[in-house]
């Protein structure tokens, strides 16, 4: 009895590690992949959401634990800004869409990297990240940058097909998300947040913007270019007409100090009145 008291211990280690040691030895290297995959995603998104809150609140930190969508749905540490939690609750929702865009198709290593970079060139990000200064957002986006780069070296590549099957049969494998394909072509060319957009919500994004359409303008665009045209519309109008009424009136005033001023004339002195004595 006691021997096996002295066992038991033993036994329960046993039985807890048994499970995973044979789930990590079932698991086949495209679930490995695809677990970090979305493993990926979500450090990425963290990153994101912690960058963006730490900026938004001076004495606030978005909190390390937060580091699953399901943990930082739950977050509700937004005092005063009902706004931006509904920003961040709604950016949690769409970005953690992204582990959709793996583990169907091609499951290779560029498929994969691929697939992460698309988040950064996402028009959802762009527009979350549009609080932060140009230079945040640039070392925002090289960081994550080397988040994917650390994925993509612990990515398992021994189920992955050889290049030459690929390029004999691209039809057969097709991406992962045929919508994100155009927008992924530039993902590791020109990683720059692109030009800010009207305050919407994130759920309530238009269709993705073009570099050749123009931007949108506020009403302090058209306040500004109904003010400058008021100013030159006040000139034009000095110019026009204040000026040469007033040089004219100067030429008149010239005119009149020349003329010679007309003498007074002398009236007649009066005789003097004299009066006589009276005896």
């Amino acid at each position: 009895m006691f021997r096996f008291r002295q066992l038991l211990p033993l036994f329960l280690l046993l039985w807890l590690v048994m499970p995973g040691s044979l789930r990590a030895q079932t698991e086949t290297p495209a679930a490995a992949n695809k677990r970090l995959f979305d493993r990926t995603v979500d450090e990425l998104n963290f990153r994101t959401m912690e960058t963006v809150y730490d900026k938004s609140f001076a004495r606030g930190k978005f909190p390390a634990s937060l580091r699953t969508s399901k943990a930082r749905r739950e977050f509700d540490n937004f005092p005063g800004r009902d706004d931006l939690k509904k920003l961040f609750q709604n950016y949690n929702g769409i970005s953690d869409r992204f582990k959709s865009r793996f583990g169907k198709g091609r499951t290779d290593l560029v498929e994969f990297e691929k697939q992460l970079n698309t988040l950064l060139v996402d028009r959802n990000f762009e527009f979350f990240i549009r609080v932060l200064p140009r230079d945040e957002r640039v070392a925002l986006i090289h960081s994550l940058q080397r988040v994917i780069k650390q994925g993509a070296a612990q990515f398992n590549a021994s189920e992955d097909p050889a290049p030459e099957d690929l390029a004999a049969d691209g039809a057969a494998v097709p991406p992962a998300d045929a919508d994100a394909s155009a927008s992924t072509s530039t993902a590791t060319e020109d990683l720059q947040p692109r030009p800010e957009v009207a305050a919407v919500p994130v759920s309530e994004y238009t269709p993705p913007r073009s570099l050749d359409v123009a931007p949108r303008h506020d009403w302090m665009d058209y306040l500004n270019l109904m003010l400058s045209g008021g100013s030159f519309l006040l000139l034009l109008y000095l110019i026009t007409s204040v000026l040469p009424e007033l040089r004219q009136r100067l030429d008149t005033l010239e005119e009149t100090e020349d003329q010679p001023t007309p003498r007074p004339r002398r009236r007649a002195a009066l005789p003097e009145d004299t009066y006589e004595d009276e005896e």
